[in-house]
């Protein structure tokens, strides 16, 4: 076989085997339809999505339409094999949850003067931070969302209280509590995994905390929200 057309083959079934992983080993193993499905899923697939598409229609011409022995009807370019060996060398080794995650992470403890964490929000641009216990035990991300609704049912002829006040308290008027935890080494795969399985069961998840085992109990390492996973197609669309 023609040396060039080898290599475009084995890179293709090789990013067609990372297609079907994606996708859990479904029945329906059609590259097309994995990559569909993959492009609503995973930002690498979305930035490559009509450069695989298009390789899949070559790929075709190559298995289908040869005419004879190592005579093909359509013969890959060079620069076309080696950006689907770009491709699948990203698929090999994607980037990892904490490149894209909003690092250090200021987080406060239980007991902490509400006041003190308001002055927080302002200093550092932050919408969000994790509360934890004495014990360093994970108690919820404190919002300033939150915050606004909890001013809103403690305050009496517009004003509120606020000496003596800890993040704990104000914790329960949080409308949005769902919070989860991924290892640090997990990959940008697994991070948008856990965003897409939250849609599917129709819960909004408010972010995935990146710590250094997985464990809601290790101090946080990196804190990623949606907004942070927009970061993951600019850096794909850059390269």
């Amino acid at each position: 076989m023609n040396e060039i057309v080898e290599q475009f083959e084995v890179t293709f079934n090789q990013i067609h085997q990372h297609l079907k992983e994606l996708n859990g080993f479904p029945k329906n193993d059609n590259f097309a339809e994995l990559l569909q499905r993959s492009k609503l899923k995973h930002s690498v697939i979305r930035v490559h999505f009509d450069q695989l598409k298009q390789y899949a229609k070559l790929r075709n011409a190559i298995v289908h339409e040869r005419i004879s022995g190592d005579y093909f009807i359509a013969t890959p370019h060079k620069d076309v094999v080696e950006h689907l060996k770009k491709i699948k060398q990203t698929l090999d080794q994607p980037p990892e949850a904490l490149d894209f995650a909003t690092r250090p992470v200021l987080f406060f403890k239980e007991d902490t003067a509400i006041t003190h964490i308001i002055e927080a929000f302002d200093q550092h641009g932050i919408s969000q931070f994790p509360i934890y216990t004495k014990e360093r035990n994970f108690l919820g991300l404190l919002t300033n969302d939150g915050i606004v609704r909890w001013l809103s049912q403690t305050m009496v002829d517009g004003h509120a209280r606020l000496e003596d006040i800890t993040p704990k308290e104000v914790l329960h008027h949080e409308k949005n509590t769902n919070v989860e935890f991924l290892g640090a080494n997990a990959t940008v795969f697994e991070l948008e995994e856990r965003f897409e399985k939250s849609l599917d069961e129709d819960r909004k998840l408010k972010a995935v905390i990146l710590t250094e085992s997985g464990s809601p109990d290790d101090l946080p390492m990196g804190i990623v929200t949606t907004w942070d996973l927009i970061k993951v197609d600019r850096q794909e669309d850059d390269e």
